[in-house]
């Protein structure tokens, strides 16, 4: 595999080229396609029907110097989280031939855990989650307008995409406008985390990857209904991978390892501190440090995707890097 430079690259205008370096060996490719150019996208200019959570969401089209995976890596952010916050990953993807999105969604201001404390309806996590995801009417404990919804954001994304960048690729991930979710590889960071998880249920993706996540647990004090093996998944647990940080105080990985073990993620768990070989493992955990302690958010349940707290090199690489490449970008 060629080596690749993740965080290097050449600022034009508000844009952010992407730099590959040449490793050479039998799988490197010469340079074919654009320049991978980093932007930000809003999700009004999008879709002008869009109404809330109006941040930008983040593309990257893949580096032309790899292989390409023709794959769409899909990066869910956090509650109150937007997708400038988790950058690394996805320069990760692109730098390993996938298209990459960060999607801005209807995140807040009340993570669903919260939502569903309160609520009288037994399948509070499911039916809110998928109000989220489609904009359908499935949960008196939340409004979702369907251009708000994450199916419909991302479907007019990679329309926009398809017609102003056209020679990037980006239409080859609908099939008549709807996304060709067979071709997605899902992922999400704690409340994003759990959208992924439904997604992963309610349609076939090509993977599915959560960073401390899914964190629904049932009030009665067990993981919610949909995140076990008696609710239907249409995504195999073979292609279902999660990282945890065994720090974390908001989604405890006591709880986590009983949510993925009911998601069917196959085990044992592997540290992936000081270690590249995880052993077909779909459980990873680290006990690492944060890069910081400061900012706002919850610093060890934030380190295993989040650029503020995720540790990097001396160099900038993220230490994590090789796990998310595991995980997300076989």
């Amino acid at each position: 595999m060629p080596r690749i430079c993740r965080l290097a690259g050449l600022a034009i205008g508000s844009s952010l080229v992407i730099a590959a370096c040449g490793g050479g060996g039998s799988d490197s490719v010469s340079p074919s396609g654009p320049p991978s150019i980093e932007r930000n996208l809003l999700p009004a200019t999008a879709d002008s029907t869009v109404t809330t959570s109006t941040e930008a969401n983040v593309v990257i089209n893949p580096v032309p110097s790899v292989a390409a995976a023709h794959k769409l890596f899909v990066f869910l952010p956090g509650t109150d989280g937007v997708p400038d916050m988790y950058r690394f990953i996805l320069r990760s993807g692109a730098s390993r031939g996938y298209h990459a999105i960060g999607l801005n969604y209807q995140n807040g201001p009340a993570p669903v855990g919260l939502i569903c404390a309160i609520s009288t309806d037994p399948n509070c996590f499911w039916n809110v989650r998928r109000e989220i995801i489609t904009g359908q009417d499935t949960s008196s404990d939340i409004s979702v307008a369907l251009p708000n919804a994450i199916v419909t954001r991302l479907s007019k994304a990679l329309t926009y995409l398809s017609q102003n960048s056209a020679a990037e690729g980006w239409a080859e991930y609908l099939v008549n406008g709807a996304v060709d979710w067979s071709k997605v590889v899902v992922a999400g960071h704690s409340q994003g985390g759990g959208h992924a998880g439904v997604i992963a249920k309610l349609v076939t993706v090509s993977r599915a990857c959560y960073f401390s996540s899914p964190p629904d647990w049932d009030p009665a004090g067990k993981p919610a209904p949909w995140e076990t093996i008696s609710q239907a998944s249409a995504t195999s647990p073979v292609v279902q991978f999660g990282l945890a940080g065994l720090q974390d105080p908001s989604v405890p990985y006591s709880q986590l390892s009983v949510i993925w073990q009911g998601l069917g993620l196959v085990g044992p768990a592997v540290s992936i501190d000081g270690n590249t070989s995880f052993r077909g493992s779909h459980v990873l955990t680290t006990n690492a440090q944060p890069a910081t302690m400061t900012g706002v958010g919850e610093p060890f349940h934030g380190l295993t995707v989040r650029d503020l707290y995720t540790p990097v090199t001396s160099s900038g690489i993220p230490v994590f890097d090789a796990a998310w490449a595991y995980l997300c970008f076989p």
